[in-house]
């Protein structure tokens, strides 16, 4: 049998619905602004020069030089500029965006005549990527920055963007569209190297990672996360990754953080969101997550979250879409949600 890609398995449920890619020459005084879109990517690569990126919501920020890759997930508002007090211009107003109507590819200059500073960016929108774990567990901004394999490789990837950005040859349409899912791996793999040589990471993150290089528990987590709707049982999953019922639910729940059918939970309800933000009935998102009924799902969803889902889907439809919770996020009170986890 040959060896568990456990990171591929992870991720091949996840797809570019949509891309947007920019090439942005600058020089300073300059600012720009990405404002938030539910499910969308923004990688930006600073060619030259250097940026300061920051998200509107919660003020990470973070300073870039040349070389550096920034990714800022799960949708945020958020701004490149030169320096923090510089004001921005949002990239919807900008005249190279307005004038290209349909056109998703862009070549931007702005800025004054001060020091020079060249961007690539690429905005990919996803569909359901937060049904993955590792994806649902990244920080709100990050940076790649070093000369690890998975670095190198997307920073490669990221100047062949630029190319086919700026010469626009035959083909570079359909290209750019293909190149957006590679692109998507190539992050998440320099991503994931980058915790496992850095101990700094989030806890949730570095769990997962850990648990990414397990052959079982990765096998296990890409069954739930594949098919969260499926009827899984600790015994199940033990069957299909080759591994007794106990040794498998001690080593899920030593290396995850949290029982198998905890898990399991969360994926259903983290997809049941994301299909309740986007209008599904509560009859459809019963049925895409697993539930027999109505009754039971919304049971479920009241303990995961303090709110009952029609209560929740009210809200976020009548919410602006670019307002709408973020993905991942628990809806209901701010605190943690009245969940009780299922036990092993």
């Amino acid at each position: 049998m040959p060896p568990v890609d456990p990171l591929s398995e992870l991720l091949s449920s996840v797809r570019a619905r949509t891309a947007s890619w920019a090439r942005l020459d600058a020089r300073a005084p300059w600012g720009v602004a990405l404002r938030g879109k539910p499910s969308t990517f923004c990688i930006h690569h600073v060619v030259t020069g250097a940026a300061r990126v920051s998200t509107e919501k919660d003020g990470h920020a973070l300073a870039l030089t040349t070389g550096d890759v920034v990714v800022v997930p799960h949708g945020r508002a958020h701004s490149l500029r030169d320096r923090d007090d510089t004001p921005v211009v949002a990239l919807e107003e900008m005249p190279g965006v307005r004038a290209s109507g349909h056109d998703r590819v862009w070549h931007l200059t702005l800025g004054g005549v001060g020091a020079e500073t060249r961007v690539t960016s690429a905005l990919v929108e996803l569909e359901d990527p937060f049904s993955v774990p590792v994806v649902s567990s990244l920080p709100p901004v990050f940076r790649l920055a070093g000369a690890g394999a998975g670095q190198t490789s997307l920073v490669e990837h990221l100047r062949l963007l630029a190319r086919e950005i700026e010469s626009r040859p035959f083909g570079s349409d359909l290209l750019l569209a293909r190149m957006a899912d590679a692109l998507f791996v190539h992050v998440m793999r320099a991503y994931v190297e980058t915790l496992g040589d850095a101990p700094s990471g989030s806890c949730r993150s570095l769990e997962l990672v850990s648990a990414l290089r397990d052959p079982g528990v990765a096998a296990a987590l890409a069954l739930m996360s594949r098919r969260p709707e499926h009827p899984w049982t600790v015994a199940s999953l033990a069957e299909q990754v080759g591994l007794s019922r106990s040794a498998f639910a001690a080593r899920f729940t030593s290396l995850v953080g949290e029982p198998p059918l905890g898990f399991l939970t969360r994926m259903r309800m983290q997809k049941a969101t994301m299909l309740l933000r986007e209008g599904a009935t509560l009859a459809l998102t019963s049925q895409l997550t697993g539930y027999a009924s109505e009754a039971s799902f919304g049971h479920a969803f009241r303990q995961w979250s303090g709110m009952a889902p029609g209560a929740y889907r009210r809200q976020q439809l009548a919410r602006p879409s670019d307002l709408r919770a973020e993905p991942g996020a628990r809806p209901g009170a701010e605190g943690p949600p009245a969940r009780r986890a299922a036990r092993a």
